[in-house]
């Protein structure tokens, strides 16, 4: 058994196996460009929005609606659709296009002095790995049926709904902000949530029991 300390961002103490959230990686092994790029583009638009439409309409806490909301607006934002599209123009391939205005939007924020305005990088990140995943029409379910504490780098503001809620007990991440949305969203759903801890010492299906309140997370190898 292994105690580690951490910092406590929400109250509230739960237990479960170690489930490690990997983010998606984008292969850039398929070409799209031109009229074909604006066709996906448009697919995966609409596919996104219709994904962020949903969880709103599960959605009933109003701190959790008003980020749900942002993400749609800046799926449906008209700019953000044509400077993807200035970059298909340059004859830039699909998914690096979206990339490119990824990291547009997400320096944009993260070099805002203000710790509240620099978190919400991390909502530009959601929401454009929601639009590539759209794009590549990739399957964010996880078939868990048991009861398990998520295990992350950081926590994106909409991570926590690619899992079975049912089943999540807590969330442990290796670095975070109490300002950013997927803390508020976690606190919304009454999950304790630590930040600041090792998480390369965890393994998956480890037994981890969770304290919110006073960031101690205890470790049970298999």
């Amino acid at each position: 058994m292994l105690s580690v300390q951490g910092i406590g961002a929400t109250n509230g103490k739960g237990a479960g196996i170690a489930v490690i959230h990997k983010k998606t990686l984008i292969k850039f092994n398929e070409k799209n460009y031109g009229e074909e790029a604006m066709a996906l583009l448009n697919e995966g638009l609409t596919c996104a929005i219709d994904e962020i439409s949903t969880l709103i309409k599960l959605c009933n806490e109003c701190e959790e609606l008003d980020i749900l909301i942002a993400h749609k607006l800046m799926l449906e934002d008209e700019e953000v659709k044509q400077r993807i599209i200035e970059e298909i123009n340059k004859e830039e391939e699909l998914l690096r296009a979206v990339k490119n205005v990824e990291e547009y939007y997400y320096n944009l924020f993260k070099e805002m002095p203000s710790e509240i305005f620099n978190s919400k990088a991390l909502d530009v990140e959601d929401v454009f790995e929601r639009l590539l995943q759209a794009i590549k029409k990739q399957s964010s379910s996880k078939r868990i049926n048991k009861n398990f504490i998520l295990v992350c780098e950081e926590l994106l503001p909409t991570t926590i709904y690619d899992y079975p809620l049912e089943h999540i007990k807590g969330i442990v991440a290796r670095k975070g902000s109490m300002f950013s949305h997927g803390i508020i969203i976690a606190k919304s759903k009454n999950l304790p949530v630590v930040i600041g801890v090792d998480i390369s010492i965890i393994q998956q299906n480890d037994y981890l029991v969770v304290d919110g309140l006073s960031g101690k997370v205890v470790l049970i190898s298999e």
